[in-house]
């Protein structure tokens, strides 16, 4: 139908009825949103949508109480497979008994360690806590 439109010169009034049409249908839909809203059926992908930027990243300032509880546990969480990576690595150090500090050298490094992981873990771009965030959450930052 566009080419014989063409052929009559008739082409803007062809594109302007398309845009009408697909505006039409946008605001349906819109109104179809809308009406779901108020009878209190909206899609799960709606209720996942929070504003923000569009970097990826999320925003601590925004989070509820309970949505910081939770950012703050995933946290945690990076930290102890921080911790775990880290002990690991200390495994692999040979020690002599002549420089060994016995059990208070462990017990020092241990609680060393544990500062090393959560520092690691609230400071590193490993991005583990907020990749557990999101999904446990289904924080979508648009």
């Amino acid at each position: 139908m566009a080419n014989q439109l063409t052929s009559l010169g008739l082409t803007s009034i062809y594109n302007n009825d398309f845009r009408s049409r697909e505006i039409g249908m946008k605001s349906k839909e819109l109104e179809a949103k809308a009406e779901a809203a108020r009878n209190g059926k909206r899609k799960f992908e709606d209720l996942l949508i929070k504003a923000g930027e569009s970097t990826g990243k999320v925003d601590k300032n925004k989070l509820t109480k309970e949505e910081t509880k939770l950012y703050n546990s995933c946290v945690e969480m990076e930290s102890l497979l921080w911790k775990q990576m880290l002990n690991a690595m200390k495994k692999t150090i040979n020690k002599t008994k002549l420089i060994d500090g016995g059990q208070t050298e462990e017990i020092f490094t241990d609680f060393l360690y544990d500062e090393y992981a959560t520092n690691m873990a609230k400071n590193s771009n490993s991005k583990i806590s907020e990749t557990l965030f999101k999904q446990l959450s289904g924080y979508y930052n648009s």
